[in-house]
């Protein structure tokens, strides 16, 4: 992200993350907004219903026989969405112009994979369309699982009834079953090495390694621990050899109870 950008673009930028057409370099970025500005957080949670219309439209296989249904259904979402809703209110132009951007660009995902599929029906060797057909069923699931896994952190970290805890450059959120580290401003980290995540089972006398990452370019990194939250007595954080470490060979920057 180059240079700084009025509130407008930025909840612009809302709703392409809340549509899943944001590319994954901004994620971070867009998060941190949403996360510290009660209005953007609002026109996230918005927009996520719209987001699932979509994801529903893609939802069947996406053969020919199909792909002109799947473009009408989509092509009613845009158009229903996109009509004012608060006419007389001053966002009103930019609400509709950032829905109609959003969604258009949501529904050009689909339609790309449509046309590809059909540009492929036409060609004579079958099994080679298969293949690809395949490669573009498989990005598609992996993106939209991506996309759910983001709005389900959100969600998680936003919400009301979520455990916060203070830690050194940032907090430690549980909700239900789920654990995060929510970091900002990490250090920047030595060559070869890796921020190393660390549970502590309940009972367990040693620490087990988790994820490894390096600090997102946007300042805040957000990070799914994947153990249940009612297993664990604590979490820590260490800087690690790139590839992690079996148990840590640095200072932990913070060990935190989970109670």
């Amino acid at each position: 992200m180059n240079g700084p950008m009025d509130r407008e673009a930025l909840l612009d930028l809302v709703a392409s993350y809340a549509l899943g057409v944001l590319p994954a370099s901004e994620h971070a970025f867009v998060a941190g907004f949403i996360l510290a500005d009660p209005e953007a957080r609002r026109e996230f949670d918005e927009l996520r219903a719209t987001a699932n219309l979509v994801g529903l439209a893609a939802e069947e296989p996406v053969d020919s026989a199909r792909s002109a249904r799947m473009k009408e259904r989509l092509m009613a979402t845009v158009h229903s969405d996109v009509s004012p809703r608060r006419s007389s209110a001053p966002n009103s132009v930019r609400t509709s112009a950032m829905w109609s951007t959003a969604l258009a660009a949501a529904a050009a995902l689909v339609f790309a994979l449509v046309s590809t599929i059909q540009n492929l029906n036409l060609r004579s060797d079958l099994h080679d369309s298969q293949v690809h057909v395949a490669a573009l069923q498989t990005g598609v699931d992996i993106e939209r699982r991506r996309v759910a896994l983001d709005r389900t952190m959100l969600t998680d970290l936003t919400a009301s009834d979520a455990k916060r805890y203070t830690v050194t450059y940032g907090t430690v959120v549980t909700r239900g079953a789920n654990v995060y580290m929510a970091l900002a401003s990490l250090p920047p980290l030595p060559r070869g090495k890796v921020y190393q995540a660390w549970t502590l089972a309940k009972g367990a006398k040693t620490v087990a390694p988790s994820v490894t990452f390096s600090p997102s370019a946007s300042g805040l990194t957000l990070v799914p621990i994947p153990d249940k939250s009612g297993t664990l007595a604590a979490v820590a954080l260490s800087v690690e050899p790139e590839g992690g470490s079996k148990q840590p060979t640095s200072k932990p920057a913070f060990v935190q109870p989970l109670s």
